[in-house]
C-alpha cells in the first residue's frame, strides 16, 4: 500500500535524503531515476543497504543533527523512524529535515505502539514515542491514513501484526484503506507530507 502513495509524492524529486534508511528502504521501488542518499546511525544497516544497491550514496550520521548543508535535497523522507525517538528528539529530526529539504515525507504509527528491538541487535529499534494525526497536522503536515483500520492490528511478541484469521484481516485492511486514507485518525499508520515552498 505504501509504495504507490510514496511514488506519487516523488514525481518531480531529483535529490532524495532517506533519513534512518535502515537495510531495506521502501524507496528502492520508487526512486524513478532520482539521486538518493541513505543516512542511518547504525552501520550494519548501512552496509546491508549498500550491498543491495538501494541508494546512490550512504552517510553514517544522526537524524537529529543531519550532516548536510541547508537545502541540499528536494525531498527528505523518514519511513518508520519518528517513533524510535523520544518526542523532543523527533521534533529535532523534523526541524533538521526542514533545514535540508523543501519537501518532507514521514510515515509513523498512529499513536504509540509498544514494540521492542528485533533480532538485528540495533539498540534503537524500540518505539519510544507515539504521534497522532492532529499533532502532525499542527506541525504543518498533510496527513493521510495507511494500513486500514487501527483496530485490525495488534502487538504480538513485541511486533505489530494483523489480527487472526489472517486472510480475513488482510482483506479488511485493504478495503478499509480506501476509507482511512482521508480519515487518518482511524488508521493504523500515518503518511505525512509537508511542502515548504522554499
Amino acid at each position: 500500500m505504501l509504495s504507490p502513495l510514496l511514488s506519487k509524492e516523488f514525481d518531480s524529486e531529483r535529490r532524495i535524503l532517506d533519513v534512518g534508511c535502515g537495510y531495506s528502504s521502501s524507496i528502492r521501488l520508487i526512486r524513478k531515476g532520482s539521486y538518493a542518499v541513505g543516512l542511518d546511525f547504525y552501520k550494519p544497516y548501512l552496509l546491508k543497504s549498500k550491498r543491495a544497491l538501494i541508494h546512490d550514496d550512504y552517510v553514517l550520521g544522526d537524524a537529529r543533527a543531519l550532516p548536510f548543508k541547508s537545502d541540499s535535497f528536494g525531498c527528505a523522507v523518514a519511513i518508520e523512524v519518528l517513533e524510535h525517538l523520544p518526542k523532543h528528539e523527533g521534533s529535532k529530526m523534523i526541524v533538521e529535515m526542514e533545514r535540508c529539504a523543501s519537501k518532507l515525507i514521514l510515515t509513523t504509527p498512529n499513536g504509540f505502539l509498544p514494540t521492542y528491538a528485533g533480532p538485528d541487535d540495533n539498540p534503537d529499534e524500540k518505539h519510544l514515542s507515539g504521534w497522532s494525526a492532529n499533532e502532525l497536522k499542527q506541525l504543518g503536515f498533510k496527513v493521510y491514513g495507511l494500513g486500514g483500520f487501527k483496530w485490525l492490528w495488534e502487538i504480538m511478541s513485541g511486533r505489530t501484526t494483523l489480527r487472526k484469521p489472517g486472510r480475513v484481516f488482510v482483506l479488511l485492511a485493504g478495503i478499509s484503506q480506501l476509507f482511512v486514507y482521508r480519515c487518518p485518525s482511524l488508521a493504523f499508520q500515518l503518511l505525512c507530507v509537508k511542502d515548504l515552498q522554499k
